[in-house]
C-alpha cells in the first residue's frame, strides 16, 4: 500500500488527502449494502473487498504524507464502525431473502460483539489518555486477538463469495467474543498495574 500511496501523492500532487480516501471507502459501503438487499452476494464481496482495501491505504497516504493526526484516527475509527452497521444490516436483509430468516439474531450478535471488539480497544486507550504511556506498545497490547477489523471482513468477504455465510457467521462470533475476553484481560491487567501505580504515588505523599 506504501507504494500505490506514494504514486497517488505523486500524481494528485498531495492534493488527495487521507480523509478522502477514508470518504470514499465509507461511501464505497453503500453500493455494498445495496448489492446484498438485492441478493447480489458475489458482487458485494467484490465491492466490500475494495473498498475495504482502502482502509490500509488511507494509513498508508498519510505516512507518506507526513499528515497523522488524531482526527484522522478518529474518524477513521468512526468511519470503520459506521460500515459495519451498513453491511450488517444489509446482511440481515439478505439472510431474511435468500438464507434462512432464523439467523437474524445471530447476524445482530456477531454485528453486536464486532462493535464491542473495538469499543475494548478505544475505552482502554481513553482511560489511559492522561496517563504517560508508550502509546504504540499499549495499541499493540490492546489490539491482540485474532478478530481484528480486517479479519472480520475477510471473514464476511469469503463467505459471501462461497455460500458459507451460513457457517461462517457462528465462527466469526465465537472469534469475537475470544478476542473480546482476550483484550478485556490484557487492557484490565494494564489498568490495574496503572492503579496500582498511582496508589503507591497516594500513599507515598500521605507519609509524607
Amino acid at each position: 500500500m506504501t507504494c500505490i500511496a506514494i504514486v497517488l501523492n505523486h500524481w494528485t500532487n498531495g492534493r488527495l488527502k487521507p480523509s478522502h480516501i477514508t470518504s470514499v471507502s465509507l461511501m464505497g459501503h453503500i453500493p455494498v449494502a445495496w448489492a446484498l438487499i438485492t441478493c447480489r452476494p458475489i458482487l458485494a464481496a467484490v465491492l466490500l473487498a475494495f473498498f475495504s482495501a482502502l482502509d490500509a491505504l488511507d494509513g498508508a497516504l498519510a505516512r507518506v504524507q507526513k499528515s497523522s493526526s488524531l482526527s484522522g484516527m478518529y474518524y477513521d475509527a468512526v468511519s470503520d464502525r459506521l460500515k459495519e452497521v451498513l453491511v450488517f444490516s444489509a446482511l440481515a436483509v439478505y439472510a431474511s431473502k435468500h438464507l434462512d430468516q432464523n439467523i437474524s439474531w445471530l447476524i445482530v450478535a456477531v454485528a453486536g460483539t464486532s462493535i464491542l471488539v473495538s469499543y475494548t480497544k478505544a475505552k482502554g486507550e481513553m482511560a489511559i489518555a492522561d496517563k504517560e504511556k508508550d502509546t504504540q506498545k499499549l495499541n499493540k497490547i490492546f489490539s491482540s486477538g485474532i478478530a481484528s477489523y480486517e479479519i472480520r471482513v475477510a471473514t464476511i468477504v469469503i463467505g459471501l463469495l462461497f455460500g458459507w455465510l451460513i457457517y461462517i457467521l457462528p465462527i466469526l462470533l465465537i472469534l469475537n467474543i475470544i478476542t473480546i475476553t482476550t483484550r478485556f484481560i490484557k487492557v484490565s491487567k494494564e489498568l490495574k498495574s496503572i492503579d496500582s501505580v498511582e496508589l503507591k504515588k497516594k500513599s507515598s505523599k500521605a507519609n509524607d
